[in-house]
């Protein structure tokens, strides 16, 4: 900055001119002015970003894949992920440095084969800061596609013929143990003869079988919401389903009853179950 005199009618460096009578001015030119060094800012935290990852099972063994995390910026920081454990609901946590310079750090995950069928595995990864560092996308997901075939369904007849107050039995087969659980669904259609009513059949084993719907009045079974479910839980291959019936006063015909089978295993073919039920004396089951 400088200061010097001005005579009247003086004419600056910005261009203006000085107006007035005779005299003196002192004309100060602060152009120069230098304002110093600014005031420092913060430096910004690394960003850390979950990826995801999709990997093979694989039919035997255990290995280690790396599951992707994405740095932004630059700086020391640590953050902590966990994991989430194959086949549970609890999780592995790790502490991971992150130095200067490093945009990627991958955690290593153990990923097991086997061929059992189950539905595609996903577990959960987790990230939280803990020092130097801020978290955009906390939460992901690492897939394990199913590539084993899906476990057949056989049914075999225990009594598929009784008299009334008779048990109707059947007994259902994997053809493989599975990871995850196999649920059966057996809904009732119409078969060939005279079908089975719902006063034909136990009214407390009925009701556990349908929602909000009562036995009275009688009505074939496949007009109602009526199901037969049976749940094969990992490493199970053996179930039953059954029909109870009563005894009634009533002379009828040969009574009918079919279930068609639903698999919760996608691409499982369906298979049927048939009954029949004479009337007379309970057959002792």
């Amino acid at each position: 900055m400088s200061i010097r005199r001005c005579p009247a009618r003086c004419r600056t460096s910005s261009g203006s001119t000085a107006h007035g009578g005779a005299g003196q001015a002192w004309l100060i030119d602060a152009h120069g002015w230098a304002p110093g060094l600014p005031d420092p800012r913060p430096t910004p935290l690394p960003r850390v970003d979950l990826g995801a990852l999709t990997v093979e099972e694989g039919d035997s063994g255990t290995r280690t894949v790396g599951f992707p995390v994405s740095v932004t910026g630059d700086g020391t920081a640590s953050v902590r992920v966990f994991v989430q454990d194959q086949g549970a609901t609890t999780y592995t946590e790790r502490l991971v440095a992150i130095e200067p310079g490093q945009h990627r750090v991958e955690i290593p995950v153990q990923v097991t084969g086997n061929t059992r069928w189950s539905f595609d595995a996903r577990r959960t990864v987790l990230v939280k800061p803990v020092r130097g560092a801020f978290v955009g996308h906390y939460a992901d997901r690492l897939t394990v596609p199913n590539d084993d075939p899906v476990p057949s369904i056989t049914a075999t007849p225990v009594t598929d013929e009784v008299s009334e107050g008779g048990t109707l039995l059947w007994q259902l087969t994997l053809s493989s143990p599975a990871d995850s659980n196999v649920t059966v669904r057996g809904l009732p259609v119409a078969p060939d003869g005279v079908e089975l009513s719902t006063t034909d059949v136990d009214e407390t084993w009925f009701r556990q079988r349908v929602s909000r719907e009562e036995p009275l009045p009688s009505r074939p079974l496949s007009t109602t919401g009526l199901q037969l479910v049976a749940v094969f839980l990992p490493g199970q291959v053996t179930r039953e389903l059954f029909v109870q019936t009563v005894v009634d006063a009533e002379t009828e015909p040969v009574e009918r009853v079919r279930f068609d089978l639903a698999n919760s295993a996608p691409g499982a073919p369906g298979i049927s179950l048939v009954g029949t039920v004479t009337d007379g004396a309970s057959d002792g089951r």
